[in-house]
């Protein structure tokens, strides 16, 4: 009977332990967030909240999808850090003129930044921004569930230079064909594999209909007729640069004639065509107005938003085409980075920004909220029409020809370069220069900017 009495009187004593512990010993209690994570998300928000709760982290962005996306995912990192993120969105025509002015002073007044593949090479040979490999080695700053191996490779490759890692992708691209499938089905059309065969389909189609043009592409001065360009000169076995001696290569016969060859093809587009950034060319498409788009594989999601776009679902998508040397596809992109003259302070709570916004945890979200494809195991899931486009595309992206694209525009003076060309190549489009005589400029003034480099 004692023996009974004592158990009973254990058990309330333990149960009074228990109660005294629930109500009075202090404990984490999980911040109130739009979607409910694991526990060992809480657990690291958690340690963050208690060195940098309070803290303003600055982002320079661009206007572009995957920031509208970053911004849904944005309140629940304030919510379970209690770090507050400030937004300052530039249009991307003037981000770099702005970026370049303002991260080459002693003081930054941004936290982290975008930069992107063209950038990359030049910041960091200047010191400009930090390497991230530390950060990525330490466990308990980059969890299991941020997922760097689900990263696309190619990507993450536009984000080194000399063997470090400058920052993490979030808005990969490479370049494919995007065509209207209903009126490829009406006039019996297939979709091209060849230059050949994309020029023969937008002359095709061009005013084929009442206000239909043949294709858009991006013509506009600032960087992007050059982006354009390059995409089609390597696949004529063209160069811009031979890369073992680091001279131009703008006035080979081949490169004359991927710029004659490119000249033709905007002239099958709308009016207005040579002035087109990346927003006109995917809003012609997706009003409607051109049969065939050649573009970033970024344009995807918006053109299969049926809130943004009038074909949603009357769009095939096939991996940019081969020309006569081969295939030839470049990848870019955006990534974050963090300027070497932001606070050091901040940098392990910018770090944490990083992991957030970027993650394999978070990557369904950004997604579904128009943001950029920069992981593998979204496209091997083959949800969206365009998946396969980008797999395919990305596969020949790593041609020998790729790899030199790539080497080439991401030359540490590729953002001097990229501008001298886009001039030019913008008059030989307007007619105010022949082809001829835009690479004679191009190779003159190109020649000077490498002699340092030598």
């Amino acid at each position: 009977m004692k023996k009974r009495v004592f158990i009973s009187v254990g058990v309330i004593i333990v149960i009074i332990a228990i109660l005294i512990t629930y109500f009075f010993w202090p404990r984490f209690e999980k911040p109130k967030t739009e979607v409910q994570y694991p526990n060992e998300v809480y657990e690291w928000a958690r340690k963050i909240k208690e060195k940098y709760s309070g803290t303003t982290l600055t982002i320079a962005a661009v206007a572009h999808p995957s920031t509208e996306a970053f911004k849904v995912l944005t309140p629940d990192f304030e919510s379970l850090t209690g770090i507050k993120v400030k937004w300052v969105v530039y249009e991307e025509i003037s981000y770099f003129d702005k970026i370049m002015l303002i991260v080459t002073g002693e003081e930054v007044p941004y936290d982290l930044m975008y930069t992107c593949a063209e950038i990359i090479p030049g910041f960091a040979s200047q010191e400009l921004v930090i390497p991230i490999d530390d950060y990525l080695a330490n466990k308990e700053l980059t969890p299991e569930w941020f997922g760097f191996n689900d990263l696309i490779p190619a990507y993450v490759n536009y984000m080194k230079a000399a063997g470090k890692l400058y920052g993490i992708p979030f808005a990969g691209e490479t370049i494919f064909v995007a065509y209207r499938s209903d009126l490829f089905a009406k006039y019996n059309k297939e979709p091209p594999k060849t230059y050949e065969e994309l020029l023969e389909l937008a002359k095709f189609f061009h005013k084929r209909e009442e206000g239909l043009y043949g294709v858009s592409i991006r013509c506009a001065k600032s960087w992007e007729a050059a982006w354009s360009w390059i995409s089609f000169t390597y696949g004529f076995g063209g160069k811009w640069v031979d890369l073992e001696t680091l001279t131009p290569k703008f006035t080979s016969p081949e490169t004359i004639n991927s710029l004659k060859y490119f000249v033709e093809l905007t002239k099958y587009g709308p009016p207005g065509i040579e002035a087109f950034s990346f927003e006109e060319a995917w809003s012609a498409f997706q009003t409607g107005k051109v049969a065939i788009l050649v573009e970033s594989t970024a344009a995807a999601p918006g053109i299969e938003d049926p809130k943004k776009s009038l074909v949603a679902g009357k769009v095939g998508y096939v991996k940019f085409p081969k020309g006569p040397a081969g295939e030839a596809a470049g990848v870019w992109g955006w990534g974050l980075s963090i300027p070497k003259g932001a606070p050091k302070e901040k940098r392990e709570a910018v770090w944490s920004l990083i992991v957030w916004l970027t993650s394999e945890l978070n990557v369904d979200r950004y997604l579904e909220n128009g943001g950029i494809v920069t992981r593998l195991s979204p496209l091997k899931k083959m949800k969206n029409p365009y998946d396969k486009a980008i797999l395919d595309t990305l596969e020949a992206a790593n041609s020998p020809l790729s790899q030199e694209l790539l080497k080439a525009y991401t030359l540490p003076i590729s953002f001097e370069m990229t501008g001298i060309v886009s001039e030019l190549t913008s008059r030989a489009i307007t007619g105010e220069l022949t082809p001829e005589a835009a690479c004679e400029q191009m190779n003159t003034s190109i020649e000077e900017l490498l002699k340092p480099y030598r």
